[in-house]
């Protein structure tokens, strides 16, 4: 299964890969007609696009295979970056025609930040901004400038990210706006000059407009960018699903069991009912994909675009290589720990009620006295109900 799904997604993420090439190269060759350049020139500057290409492209492969993070690393993700770095060119393009010391790139730079990797957005704000000077054939000033202003509306995201600091970030960012202009004309051209502080007026309203509309928008994006829903991943026709009966009727009479009980103890304690759900049906996906089981299930999971929570519970699976750290990765593990050790016993020894509230007591028991729900939040009263709801829970037998 593993496999199978392996190669479907790499596939997917080869294709992005060519068309961030093709589009780097078509970014260029527009360019360079927009603005009438020889064609030694359009040459030129295709041969520097086709060195970015390689090399942003090595930059993005390297980082996912070495990546420590829990961030997907799937062909949405590639996706996504696809999408914003075509808006960032097509951006460029009218960009290149402005006057300089006039193009409002702060706001730009901020929003390729806030949607995407601060790495990835400080590539790409290197590759605008050279096409963008080229474009217009700027001074080595004017393109500083631009360059300075695309990097701090970078950086300004860092800031922006604790709320209780974002009307200072706003704050500086028109200062910046305003003032980084000026000073580099200043610098270029020796003199002052009134119009272009009136000039950077619409960048600098422009640049905190973005800030305080967007971000949020975008941020949530990236964090949820590509996500399908929990009823769809554990719909009967879902392929995930599908596979997993196919591969053994046991793992999945296990699973179901699982989600169906996790559920129960969730909304009997009021928590996420349907990420427990979910996160029980597919607490052991990595042994379908093969050694290491954990780092396996959370492949899967990410090339399915599961959604960060459920990928997280699958990370803490057992509490071996991540600490249990939510409630309904408690709930999971729990289930998941008394519907084995039920499996496992005989039909005899279960038969008696004494038996089995003795194995559902003495299990939850070590359980948690193990310290292994000690970062998830739950309470020993939330724990107390689990255990009293789970000696009456029939579907254990």
């Amino acid at each position: 299964m593993a496999g199978i799904t392996e190669d479907r997604f790499i596939r997917k993420r080869v294709l992005k890969l060519v068309y961030l090439s093709i589009a780097t190269l078509f970014a260029g060759v527009l360019l360079g007609a927009l603005h009438r350049m020889a064609l030694g020139d359009i040459l030129v500057l295709l041969f520097l696009d086709v060195l970015f290409a390689v090399s942003f492209i090595f930059y993005l492969e390297t980082s996912r295979l070495h990546k420590k993070h829990k961030r997907p690393d799937s062909a949405e993700d590639y996706q996504r970056l696809c999408i914003y770095y075509t808006a960032g060119i097509l951006f460029m393009l009218p960009a290149s025609f402005f006057p300089a010391y006039t193009v409002p790139v702060f706001c730009i730079g901020f929003c390729l930040a806030a949607a995407l990797d601060r790495e990835q957005a400080f590539a790409i704000a290197l590759f605008l901004n050279i096409h963008i000077a080229l474009g217009a054939e700027s001074s080595v000033t004017a393109m500083a400038c631009t360059l300075m202003l695309m990097l701090l509306g970078i950086v300004m995201t860092g800031m922006y990210d604790q709320k209780e600091y974002r009307i200072y970030a706003e704050v500086t960012a028109c200062a910046l706006n305003l003032a980084v202009p000026v000073l580099f004309y200043y610098l270029d051209k020796g003199v002052p000059t009134l119009r272009l502080f009136l000039f950077a007026l619409p960048g600098a309203a422009l640049g905190v407009a973005g800030m305080h509309f967007l971000y949020d928008l975008l941020h949530f994006k990236l964090e949820h960018f590509g996500e399908i829903s929990l009823d769809t991943i554990v719909d009967p026709s879902f392929h995930l699903v599908r596979e997993i009966k196919k591969y053994s009727q046991a793992d999945y009479n296990h699973a179901i069991r699982v989600s169906r009980i996790a559920a129960h103890c969730a909304a009997r304690i009021q928590v996420n009912a349907k990420l427990a759900a979910v996160s029980g049906f597919y607490y052991r996906l990595g042994k379908f994909g093969g050694e290491p089981f954990i780092a396996s299930g959370i492949r899967i999971a990410q090339d399915n675009c599961f959604p960060n929570e459920v990928i997280t519970i699958l990370s803490e699976f057992g509490g071996q290589e991540e600490p249990i750290s939510s409630i309904e990765s408690a709930i999971v593990h729990i289930t998941d720990t008394l519907v084995t050790k039920f499996e496992l016993l005989d039909h005899t020894t279960l038969s008696s009620s004494w038996n089995r509230d003795m194995v559902i007591y003495q299990t939850l028991n070590d359980e948690s006295s193990s310290g292994i729900y000690d970062h998830s939040g739950l309470t020993m009263n939330q724990f107390l109900k689990i255990r009293e709801f789970l000696a009456k829970e029939e579907e254990l037998l």
